[in-house]
């Protein structure tokens, strides 16, 4: 095969979430000033940690052919718990994990709600993130939760700090910042790719999504599997509530409110249809990564904060046209194979 064919050939294997972002990308760094500097780019990637982690969990919940919708309420909730008890005087070395594990029950209850009770999971996640955005409205009395700095909450500065800074001329504008809470998001994200892609949770996801019965007959253990998942996902959204936590150095109340949304609207984008059975991880992260360019174009064009929403739905949708296009090319391209392969079979 020459160069030719094979340079198309690779063109179309590159998923759909990269030219949607390369194109945005583009879009605002010509038209929109000051995009294009490494101080506003440091700055879009910090403030995309939080939602790239929902977005990678909402992506694997969608793959099983699920959904959780309470991820925003544990990011509310696991912040304010571990806000409050650093404020009660215990160290963050405890606080933190301790948030960590909440996400994990949170998922694990999640998990049996719509495995052993049989809830669907829109209605079940639904009701969680009701019950976890109630135990943060409690516990803080819908107040912003503050903590004092001292040694015990030296691991919240630490996060907190730069772990690389490139002065490239004067001003914010022109100094490249990498924090440690971006260095974190990477590692864990990078984690999760690689349990995706080296080890049967991908395959087990991909298997659950496209039929469950089939699954369970092929000795894929589907109870376990889908609690796995959601508890995957409670633990990457408590690991945002850590994040949106360090970043502010206090946590209101309803700082996870409607989270959910733009995980799922970032999801879609990536490719990850609602179906489930298809999708990928950095599929995700390409998702969050195009809101994120959108918000932030927005912000230094001065536009309104309330048409940030109306944004995101319009990109909603858009995504969904995009995975509906995409899915039925594949599902023609691979009845086109079939027949072909039925005739090949005929003749010979």
């Amino acid at each position: 095969m020459s160069k030719e064919k094979r340079f198309p050939a690779a063109l179309a294997r590159i998923p759909e979430a990269t030219w949607i972002f390369l194109i945005v990308f583009i879009i605002a760094s010509v038209l929109v000033p000051n995009f294009f500097s490494i101080g506003n780019l440091s700055t879009m990637l910090l403030q995309a940690c939080t939602l790239t982690l929902l977005s990678v969990a909402m992506a694997l919940t969608l793959m099983m052919g699920s959904i959780d919708l309470s991820m925003g309420g544990v990011v509310s909730m696991s912040g304010v718990i571990m806000a409050y008890m650093m404020n009660a005087g215990l160290s963050a070395w405890i606080a933190l994990p301790a948030g960590l594990l909440l996400g994990l029950v949170f998922g694990l209850f999640n998990g049996v709600l719509v495995t052993k009770l049989k809830i669907p999971p829109f209605i079940a996640t639904f009701g969680s993130m009701g019950i976890a955005q109630s135990i943060a409205n409690t516990i803080s009395e819908e107040r912003t939760v503050t903590w004092v700095a001292s040694e015990k909450t030296s691991l919240i500065s630490f996060l907190g700090s730069k772990a690389l800074v490139v002065e490239a001329g004067e001003g914010a504008s022109n100094t490249l910042t990498i924090s440690n809470l971006l260095i974190i998001t990477v590692i864990a994200v990078a984690i999760v790719w690689f349990l995706f892609s080296r080890t049967t949770l991908g395959s087990n996801i991909y298997a659950l999504g496209a039929n469950q019965e089939t699954a369970r007959l092929s000795g894929i253990n589907v109870t376990r599997w889908r609690i796995i998942v959601f508890m995957i996902s409670g633990l990457l959204a408590a690991l945002g509530g850590i994040v949106v936590m360090v970043r502010s150095n206090s946590v209101q109340p309803t700082i996870g409110a409607n989270m959910e949304f733009q995980a799922c609207v970032a999801a879609v984008l990536g490719g990850n249809i609602m179906t489930g059975g298809r999708g990928s991880v950095p599929g995700a992260v390409l998702g969050a990564l195009t809101l994120y360019t959108i918000r932030s174009a927005m912000s230094l064009l001065g536009i309104d904060t309330s048409w940030v929403q109306v944004a995101i739905g319009v990109v909603l949708v858009i995504g969904m046209i995009i995975n509906n296009y995409v899915t039925q090319r594949e599902s023609q391209r691979a009845a086109v194979i079939s027949r072909s392969a039925g005739k090949g079979g005929a003749e010979a």
